[in-house]
C-alpha cells in the first residue's frame, strides 16, 4: 500500500493505492494543515479500512508551492517513514502538473508554471516530456516579464503551456508569443501516473529527502 501526500497546490491531496484501488480525500485551501493533516490521514484509513502498518512507501510532493504546508508534510512524511521503517519517494510540482496532463508527449516542448505569488512565477522548460524526469532542467523564479524575455530565446514550436492557476502568463498575445496550446491544471492530479512513478522510483536514504525550495535556489545563485 502507498501513501500519496501533496500539500504543494491550494486543494491538499490525500490518496491511497491498495491492490490497484486508488482512494483520494481532498483538504480545502482554507484549511490550516497542521492543525489537520493528521486527522484527515486517519480519516482516510478509517474509510478504507486499512491500518498505518500497512504502508509500503510514501510519496511526497516536495515542491514548489505553499511552503508553509510543505514544511508540514515534510516533518510529517518523515515521522511516518521513520516510525515505520518505509521509504517517502518525492515528486516535485512540476513532474506532478505534466504527469497530469493528458495533452503533451516527448515531442512537445514544454513550458511549466506555478504561481508563486509576490507577482513571480516558478517555471521550468523542457525540449522533451523526459527531460523534466533526468535531471536535464534548470528550475527558475522570475516575474512573468522575465519569463517571456527566456521563451523569446527558445525558439520554440509547438510550445505547450501548463500552469496551475489561470492568472498566470496571459499575456502573449501582447509579448507577439504563441503557445500552441495552454493546459490549465485544476487541482486534478493524474494519480495513476503519479502513483506509476512513486511504483517505480526508490529513495537510498530517506533522511535526504528535502523540499525542492527554488527560492532558495535563486538566492544562492545571486550570492
Amino acid at each position: 500500500m502507498i501513501l500519496y501526500i501533496d500539500t504543494a497546490f491550494d486543494e491538499t491531496t490525500l490518496a491511497i493505492k491498495k491492490d490497484k484501488k486508488i482512494f483520494e480525500e481532498k483538504i480545502s485551501k482554507n484549511t490550516n494543515i497542521s492543525q489537520i493533516l493528521i486527522e484527515k490521514t486517519k480519516h482516510i484509513f478509517k474509510k478504507i479500512g486499512v491500518e498505518k502498518e500497512e504502508i509500503d512507501a510514501i510519496g511526497f510532493n516536495n515542491g514548489p508551492g505553499n511552503f508553509t504546508s510543505l514544511r508540514v508534510a515534510l516533518a510529517y512524511v518523515k515521522a511516518i517513514s521513520y516510525y515505520l521503517s518505509i521509504p517517502v519517494i518525492p515528486i516535485n510540482s512540476f513532474q506532478v502538473l505534466l504527469l497530469s496532463s493528458h495533452e503533451v508527449s516527448d515531442e512537445n516542448q514544454i513550458l511549466i508554471a506555478i504561481d508563486a505569488k509576490m507577482n513571480e512565477v516558478y517555471w521550468v522548460y523542457c525540449n522533451h516530456y523526459s527531460d523534466l524526469f533526468l535531471n536535464r532542467t534548470n528550475f527558475n523564479l522570475t516575474s512573468e516579464y522575465e519569463i517571456y524575455e527566456n521563451i523569446k530565446n527558445f525558439n520554440a514550436k509547438n510550445l505547450k503551456l501548463i500552469k496551475n492557476n489561470s492568472n498566470i502568463l496571459n499575456n502573449t498575445n501582447k509579448n507577439n508569443l504563441f503557445f500552441d496550446k495552454i493546459i490549465k491544471h485544476k487541482n486534478k492530479e493524474n494519480l495513476e501516473h503519479i502513483f506509476s512513478y512513486i511504483e517505480k522510483h526508490q529513495v537510498d536514504n530517506t533522511n535526504e529527502v528535502n523540499l525542492l525550495y527554488v527560492r532558495n535556489n535563486v538566492a544562492k545563485k545571486m550570492i
